[in-house]
């Protein structure tokens, strides 16, 4: 019975000893893992999954040619940032037309308030003021002032014309008024001359056709 029993505490001592082995392996392992491993916490929300590669498409109002672009597939952009430059050259080209415009309508209403107010010139109009050395600005007002030295002498002369048509008009009116007092003179003697023959042709000294003459 001794032997058995030595046999039997033998048994549980090993079993014992395995058993608390195998707890401090689980304590240790399962201690180390916690203390490194990293847990992120789940959040319940609503979402939707975009594919990577989708580009988004960015596109000008009103269009135009690309001169320079500043970013690229990859870049991380925030607001503000300039993405696309467009050309200038076809933006200024329509500037310049327009600006040349404007400039050739403000020399156009000075020349055409000159030419109300009896101006003896072209005035510079305020809004080109501060741009006289413009070449724009210097071919505009050349020939609006041109044109209104040649419409002035066009007034003047026709100014003449009609001056030389009154004092025509007065000289015919002259010898008209000259030709009636004329015609008024020679009334009154034939008046004269008619009661004389009428006397005669009473006293039957004429005929009756003189007196009808």
């Amino acid at each position: 019975m001794s032997d058995e029993a030595g046999a039997a505490r033998a048994s549980i001592r090993r079993h014992v000893v395995v058993g608390c082995a195998i707890v401090l392996f689980l304590a240790v392992g399962l201690g180390g893992w916690a203390a490194t491993a990293e847990i992120a916490g789940a959040l319940i929300a609503q979402g939707s999954l975009v594919v990577d590669s989708n580009v988004k498409k960015v596109q000008h109002l009103s269009g135009g040619v690309v001169g320079e672009v500043r970013a690229h597939d990859g870049d991380h952009v925030k607001a503000g940032d300039i993405l696309v430059r467009l050309d200038e050259t076809v933006t200024r080209a329509n500037l310049a037309i327009i600006t040349k415009g404007l400039t050739e309508l403000y020399a156009r209403k000075a020349r055409l308030g000159a030419e109300r107010d009896g101006a003896a010139s072209v005035p510079v109009p305020k809004q080109l003021a501060d741009k006289t050395n413009d070449p724009d600005v210097q071919e505009a007002l050349a020939s609006e002032r041109k044109l209104f030295e040649l419409r002035r002498k066009a007034r003047l002369g026709q100014k003449d014309q009609l001056q030389q048509r009154i004092r025509q008009l007065e000289e015919q009116i002259g010898g008209l008024t000259a030709q009636q007092a004329a015609k008024a003179k020679e009334l009154d003697i034939i008046a004269q001359e008619l009661q004389g023959v009428r006397d005669l042709w009473s006293k039957n000294l004429v005929q009756i056709n003189r007196l009808t003459s």
